[in-house]
């Protein structure tokens, strides 16, 4: 909670109180600063709707298919903010957006259903098994969403990457590689005990993609 409020705090600070320097890109939308500011927020909060709204759907029994839904929503944002922002800014917020995501699980998911169960078991009563499936599920996400969101964080130092031409498509492409190695973690220990496949594909799919990364933005000669 402590990061998602020191970052969020930095974010205002940052960015939100100098939104026309930092967030208005004259040269893509003649935004107000509070109407920059005011994407920015709704960008937060309504990454965090859709994706509740769409682990709570019928999608959320399937969770190969969510999985997938979910980052097809999450290049979606990062195109769209990338309409009307610069890159800097597109990176720092749909790096917020998924914290906002991952700090929500866990306050309004996780540790409500964990009280609930602990609550059911002092009285005597069997847990709901959704609060446990569901936790499982946020928790399972929240594991994917680390590497991408660290990534969208520290992207702001490297500035190559978000002034690239198409700065989107290179965040989507980093984000994809992150949840790739770390599926490969994952796995990994699952795969010493002999309870999984082994995870070495996951790791070479990911390096292929940073590989790609380079290649496509290495200087002209």
């Amino acid at each position: 909670y402590t990061t998602w409020l020191s970052g969020t705090a930095l974010l205002v600070v940052v960015y939100w109180l100098c939104a026309q320097v930092m967030l208005v890109e004259p040269t893509l939308v003649a935004l107000a600063p509070w109407q920059a500011v005011g994407i920015g927020l709704a960008s937060m909060v309504g990454a965090w709707l859709v994706y509740d709204a769409l682990c709570r759907s019928p999608l959320g029994k399937n969770d190969a298919l969510l999985g997938v839904v979910v980052f097809v929503f999450l290049a979606a944002l990062a195109w769209g903010l990338g309409r009307v922002f610069g890159g800097r800014a597109m990176f720092i917020h749909v790096g917020t957006s998924i914290g906002t995501i991952m700090v929500a699980n866990v306050a309004m998911v996780i540790i409500p259903g964990q009280r609930r169960m602990v609550e059911a078991m002092r009285a005597g009563r069997a847990p709901d098994p959704r609060d446990g499936q569901r936790g499982k599920q946020r928790s399972v996400h929240n594991t994917y969403f680390t590497l991408p969101v660290i990534f969208a964080m520290l992207s702001n130092h490297y500035s190559f990457l978000y002034t690239y031409e198409n700065n989107w498509v290179i965040l989507v492409m980093m984000m994809l590689a992150g949840a790739l190695i770390r599926q490969f973690f994952v796995q990994r220990h699952g795969y010493h005990l002999g309870r999984a496949k082994n995870p070495l594909p996951f790791a070479i799919a990911g390096v292929v993609i940073l590989l790609s990364v380079i290649v496509w933005m290495r200087p002209t000669p």
